[in-house]
């Protein structure tokens, strides 16, 4: 007896008799058909478990088919068989209620696969009707496997997420549910993505590698279909109810359960009722992450690997939503580059812009896996930085920077100008946070970084600052110590936001430094203090990291901050001669970027992400 029958759809003879015989091969019964008329003729007299329809064919072509297939057969599954090219009209077909697409050319075990996985649903929905005729133990089962069949009316991983987790703790009574779910099928790192309940969101980790938390929380969860373990030790509460979301044989994500309604525990037909939800979650989750990589392949340049703005703009938006949803920041930055006039672009096929090409090679190299990179309309690069702040864009603009800078051999390295901004301490939604965005790439462009370039070579900061002071004016010296005082209380009053503080007081405001952060000591400060000083350290203060020895000229009096919120810079004179002095200040956060960055390299220290 065959394993199913599958009716295979396709113009090109040679596909239609590979198909048929690799799963020939494997003990499915094959019937072929060169056209879409013939195969709607034939469906109208027998049933197939399967159809596996190309997508491009004379005539009617493959997304009509599924379309009018759907119309006569609602429950009929059907494969889409497609090239690279076509993966744009592969997603409408998707839509249209295609169960999975395979791009060409395929090989037994993709095939395999994805018959596999389709028929594996079939079989889910087969043992409801079964469970229900049967009547059997558990109360609900009819109404468990109806919201386990709503799943799949979403394509969204987030989407689904939240209601894999809704439907969770319903089957379970549980007052509190969280869930981490994998960026990508085949990642290690799992993401927060829904949250439900009675559940402090700041307290749960934003992201966890699978095997660490299994190891830390739930060991044995990967060979289970659910384990009871203890809350994490900072959580209250003393039972917890773990459960794998699988998909195509590999766990993609972890949801935890808690506080039953009755203040029980979870017993067998709780664990029950959840790993068969967990099992159709797993199938949807696995149908959304392989439509969102079809998604992102269609909308993905193959040449310079770089999103369309249609594309980000809604990662962006998306991104928002889960930021508001769990009290994350995030950044996006734009990156313009001048007079590139790259290497020759080797292995870039003809007709293609191998300067572009390697520019977003180059940039792509600097970020992280889960960093997006985007082309702009105007020949710029727009990224999307997830779990972001203004420093840690800062880092990975630093390093982009670098990367665009490296292997010129003597010839003039192209200008670059990177801006950003974050979420929600500039904007809280796309168009509020583009216009802060456009407003900065404005002042990059008019910086004082930008109209004396020579600035970014000096090989060390002293003699900069320098130069910096004939951009100064002259006001009392007293003016010196006021802003000093008045940046470190700003800094202090917004502990959520994280910066760095670079603060060299010089002696005669050193006394006045130190009082104020005795004055001002706090328990949380979300700002790194870096205070060059000579002598001995008073007292020891947490928030404070001391230089006592440094290149720099630690009598001069000077501050930089960058980070969440307004970028300030000033510098004062070596020496005082008179009531007034030299003061440099600026707010130009191009150049108090640069000037904090290279703090930090000549003082070795390390700014993280």
């Amino acid at each position: 007896m065959s394993k199913a029958r599958i009716l295979a759809v396709d113009d090109q003879r040679y596909f239609r008799e590979l198909i048929e015989g690799l799963l020939d091969d494997e003990g499915y019964d094959v019937q072929t058909v060169s056209s879409a008329d013939e195969a709607l003729h034939i469906l109208e007299r027998e049933d197939f478990d399967i159809v596996i329809t190309d997508l491009v064919m004379p005539g009617m072509e493959g997304v009509e088919l599924v379309r009018r297939i759907r119309e006569r057969r609602p429950d009929q599954q059907v494969v889409m068989v497609t090239g690279v090219i076509d993966v744009k009209t592969a997603v409408d077909a998707m839509k249209q209620g295609a169960a999975d697409y395979i791009l060409k050319p395929f090989d037994r075990v993709e095939l395999v696969e994805s018959i596999e996985k389709i028929l594996q649903q079939r079989r889910l929905s087969d043992e409801h009707a079964r469970l229900v005729e049967e009547n059997l133990e558990y109360m609900g089962v009819p109404s468990l496997f109806e919201r386990a069949r709503e799943l799949f009316s979403s394509l969204s991983v987030g989407a689904l997420a939240e209601r894999l987790l809704e439907g969770l703790c319903f089957e379970t009574r549980a007052q509190s549910g969280v869930v981490w779910i994998a960026e990508d099928l085949g990642r290690e790192n799992l993401e927060l993505a829904g949250a439900r309940g009675l559940v402090w969101v700041e307290q749960e980790a934003e992201s966890i590698r699978l095997a660490e938390a299994v190891a830390a929380w739930c060991p044995g969860l990967q060979q289970s279909r659910s384990v009871l373990a203890a809350l994490p030790a900072d959580l209250e509460g003393n039972e917890a109810l773990y459960l794998p979301i699988r998909a195509a044989g590999r766990t993609v994500g972890i949801a935890r359960l808690s506080g039953r309604i009755d203040s029980e525990d979870f017993d067998e037909a709780d664990r029950a009722r959840a790993e068969k939800f967990c099992e159709f979650g797993g199938v949807a989750m696995h149908n959304a992450m392989r439509f969102r990589a079809l998604e992102r392949r269609s909308l993905r340049d193959p040449e310079t690997r770089t999103y369309s703005r249609s594309y980000f703009d809604d990662a962006v938006r998306n991104e928002v939503h889960k930021a508001n949803r769990f009290g994350h920041r995030f950044s996006i930055a734009r990156v313009e580059i001048d007079d590139w006039t790259g290497p020759d672009g080797g292995g870039v096929p003809a007709g293609i812009d191998h300067e572009v090409v390697e520019a977003a090679r180059r940039i792509e190299g600097a970020l992280r896996a889960t960093d997006l990179l985007a082309a702009g309309e105007d020949g710029a690069f727009l990224l999307l930085l997830p779990l972001t702040d203004a420093l840690g864009a800062g880092v990975l603009t630093q390093r982009m920077r670098m990367a665009l800078a490296a292997g010129w051999e003597g010839r003039e390295a192209p200008t670059v100008r990177i801006s950003s901004t974050t979420f929600p301490v500039d904007g809280s939604q796309l168009e509020s946070l583009e216009q802060v965005l456009e407003a900065r790439v404005d002042a990059s462009r008019s910086s004082l970084l930008a109209q004396r370039p020579e600035f970014a070579r000096f090989q060390a900061l002293d003699p900069l600052l320098d130069c910096m002071l004939e951009f100064g004016s002259s006001e009392p010296v007293e003016v010196e110590g006021q802003i000093m005082r008045f940046v470190l209380e700003d800094i202090v009053r917004r502990p959520a936001e994280r910066g760095v503080l670079f603060l060299s007081p010089g002696v005669r405001w050193l006394p006045d430094v130190l009082e104020a952060l005795d004055e001002i000591r706090s328990p949380v400060c979300g700002a790194e203090i870096i205070l060059l000083a000579e002598g001995e350290v008073r007292e020891t203060n947490p928030q404070v990291t001391w230089v006592t020895k440094s290149a720099l000229d630690s009598r001069r009096p000077f501050l930089v901050y960058f980070g969440d919120g307004p970028a300030y810079a000033m510098v004062g004179q070596l020496t005082l001669a008179a009531a007034r002095t030299a003061v440099f200040q600026t707010s130009d956060r191009a150049l108090i970027e640069f000037l904090a960055f290279e703090l930090g390299r000549e003082l070795g220290i390390v700014l993280s992400v």
